[in-house]
């Protein structure tokens, strides 16, 4: 007789779950529904250093802002293209709202020492311009980013395995771009040269 109860009750507890993940989407609507979008202030967002890239918002008092006595050595590593070709990677977006953000609280440009490393997915977006319009028909908008970047003393480097295996030509990469033996030999070499890891 147990074993029949156990499974009434198991089917009866199934059910009760697959009817709640039926409603999941009504559910949702209803708790979108009810949230206004939000206007953020005129001066909420700012770049005050990569301009046009990274926006960021920022609070002075809070805790765990860069120090201008810091060494302030990062190096970055992009695996990913999380977004469609015509826009700037993400990756890429988010070490300049780093740069913005160490710029914001009072570390100068000139005493940041940022390496990019771009590999697997990401490497698409090192191409320059002519390639990248045979692959996406349009120019690349990483190019503007990167030159940048660059402008602000971060060195942008594709790792040289993934031009590889994506079967792109080395000159087919930027000119603008420096060329890395490998993403991971540039990661370890520079950490053990006292640089921070983000992985972006």
């Amino acid at each position: 007789m147990r074993p029949v109860v156990s499974y009434v009750l198991i089917a009866a507890v199934a059910g009760f779950v697959g009817a709640s993940f039926s409603k999941a989407p009504e559910l949702i609507d209803k708790i979108a529904s009810r949230v206004d979008p939000v206007s953020d202030p005129a001066g909420f967002w700012s770049t005050p250093a990569i301009e046009g890239y990274g926006k960021m918002h920022y609070e002075a008092d809070v805790a765990y802002k860069p120090n201008v006595n810091d060494s302030n050595k990062i190096v970055f590593q992009i695996t990913k293209a999380e977004n469609g070709p015509n826009d700037p990677n993400l990756g890429l977006e988010r070490v300049a709202r780093v740069v913005n953000l160490y710029v914001a609280s009072g570390v100068p440009v000139e005493k940041l020492k940022f390496v990019v490393s771009v590999t697997g997915d990401g490497t698409p977006a090192m191409l320059n311009n002519q390639q990248y319009h045979k692959l996406f028909g349009m120019d690349n908008p990483n190019l503007k980013l990167i030159a940048a970047l660059r402008e602000k003393g971060v060195d942008v480097s594709v790792c040289d395995q993934s031009v590889a295996f994506h079967h792109f030509k080395s000159e087919w990469i930027d000119q603008s771009v420096t060329h890395a033996l490998s993403s991971p030999t540039t990661v370890s070499t520079l950490e053990n040269q006292g640089y921070a890891f983000l992985s972006m």
